[in-house]
């Protein structure tokens, strides 16, 4: 079978390499679609993330859909259209057994290495993280499911949503999808911030209230303005930069929330002790997400989340050099970028 595969950084080559075979417990995928995830991108153009890297060339993508190509025993039949859920628990650990699946301490996830990823024609992955799609939902969008469980996830964490004013720091796909989740559990404003003016487009169609471009100095006092100096309830960071997350720090209220899903290419964060601590914040931190797929795809199937326009660009897998260089660039109005074994 054809595959993505990494062999350093900037370098993405297409081999043959074997087709797995599913183990007890494991169906096998005819994967259709892959999309490029921002951590994709960090060991792309980086060589590692979160401090994880690798020793040998593997295969990227961790968002993927496909088709039941071999059932091995399970109860999903052959040719059932599936979206992949790339974090699989142990479920017998401490952190299983308190509910706490997405912080397993034997976690196996897909394309992290040494651990293959999706971006080839056959994946091999346990069946209970394979999710049945409805026929509404197209397979190319279907993988853009992993990125919004994310933001159902961190909604999730953030304590009073109903009434509030809110700030999206970062108009990728997982910032897009927080803004969607943000109205649907009644935020009063929806404030959403990007340098790139095709992503605050987009999050003008997808309902946010407000936009600002970062490029502009004024940024900051541009939210505080809309709040009438109050500043907002709940601030998301979704894009990575320390900027990112100062801005959601000045721009945050006192008693104030501030919940961080994005990964810096630095694994660290410069903050001033003294003011979070007069503001008193509340800080939290997501951690992918927690045994959402089910909501998710119903909220997608009800028409309550659209996928449609976060995906911008699709490429056979011939080009997926092509689908990286413009994903790492964010030209061309891309948001996210798919990739078809």
């Amino acid at each position: 079978m054809r595959a993505v595969l990494q062999h350093g950084i900037h370098d993405i080559r297409i081999e043959e390499m074997a087709p797995p075979a599913p183990a007890p417990g494991e169906v096998l995928v005819r994967v259709r679609a892959v999309t490029i995830c921002a951590s994709d991108l960090h060991i792309y153009s980086e060589g590692n993330v979160g401090g994880v890297s690798w020793d040998r060339p593997f295969v990227p993508g961790h968002e993927a859909a496909g088709i039941i190509a071999d059932s091995n025993g399970t109860d999903l039949a052959v040719g059932t259209p599936v979206v992949l859920d790339p974090a699989a628990a142990c479920f017998n650990c401490d952190m299983c057994r308190e509910g706490l699946f997405h912080l397993c301490r034997n976690l196996k996830f897909l394309d992290l290495p040494p651990i293959h990823g999706a971006m080839r024609e056959f994946v091999a992955w346990p069946a209970n993280r394979a999710f049945p799609l409805p026929e509404s939902v197209d397979l190319v969008h279907a993988p853009l499911v992993e990125p919004l469980c994310v933001a159902v996830h961190a909604l999730e964490l953030a304590a009073h949503p109903q009434g509030a004013d809110v700030l999206i720091a970062g108009c990728g796909a997982v910032g897009l999808f927080t803004l969607q989740m943000a109205k649907l559990r009644g935020a009063a404003r929806v404030i959403a911030t990007d340098p790139v003016p095709e992503r605050l487009a987009a999050a003008r169609e997808l309902g946010a209230d407000m936009t600002v471009d970062v490029g502009r100095k004024a940024s900051v006092a541009e939210v505080l303005a809309a709040t009438n100096g109050r500043g907002v309830d709940i601030a998301f960071e979704a894009a990575g930069p320390q900027e990112a997350l100062r801005e959601c720090l000045e721009a945050v209220r006192p008693a104030g929330e501030l919940i961080v899903i994005g990964i810096p290419s630095e694994d660290e964060y410069r903050l001033t002790p003294s003011d979070l601590r007069r503001r008193e914040l509340t800080f939290r931190f997501v951690r992918r997400q927690n045994e959402n797929y089910p909501e998710a795809i119903e909220l997608v199937r009800q028409g309550r989340i659209r996928l449609e326009p976060v995906l911008t660009h699709r490429f056979s897998i011939d080009r997926a050099r092509e689908a990286f260089e413009l994903a790492e660039r964010k030209q061309d109005g891309a948001i996210r970028v798919a990739v078809m074994p």
